[in-house]
């Protein structure tokens, strides 16, 4: 009898998304992600940063969105067919905002990692919204700031 050797989720593994933006990647536990929606149109607003890109309808409620790079002072994103909206669960307790979104290059990757997986790296550029820049499985990735994103995206609401 033969037994097939999968990667299961064990209590010490966290669901993560590999997130594809630019030129890099982000890295967030799965439930930090509400969901991944397609690209669409964008609402204008009122906004004096170019990182608000504007908001978009999700479920009925509109929220806003957020450029990474941009807020990251790089370069905007050139235009991608496979752009799409990463919505984020809000991690603060902002009532006016429980939900925003991200602009992402891609279709994010499930990861089940561990403590072990994660592999700090040194970063030239890490930015003011990157807590840290590791490797997983030979992947680079930026763990992103959450608490300091809403905190600056909340300022311009």
């Amino acid at each position: 009898m033969s037994q097939s050797l999968t990667k299961t989720n064990t209590p010490d593994q966290i669901d993560c998304l590999l997130i594809p933006l630019k030129d890099k990647n982000l890295i967030l536990p799965n439930v930090a992600v509400a969901e991944i929606v397609p690209f669409s149109h964008l609402l204008t607003t009122a906004s004096n940063v170019d990182w608000m890109l504007g908001r978009i309808d999700w479920r009925g409620v509109p929220i806003p969105v957020v450029c990474y790079e941009m807020l990251c002072n790089q370069g905007a994103p050139a235009p991608n067919p496979n752009a799409r909206f990463a919505i984020i669960n809000g991690v603060g307790n902002y009532a006016q905002m429980p939900f925003y979104a991200m602009l992402v290059q891609g279709i994010p990757r499930l990861m089940h990692i561990s403590q072990d997986d994660v592999k700090p790296v040194e970063a030239f550029n890490i930015g003011t919204f990157d807590k840290s820049s590791v490797s997983i499985d030979q992947e680079a990735a930026i763990i992103p700031d959450l608490d300091l994103v809403e905190q600056e995206l909340i300022k311009q609401l």
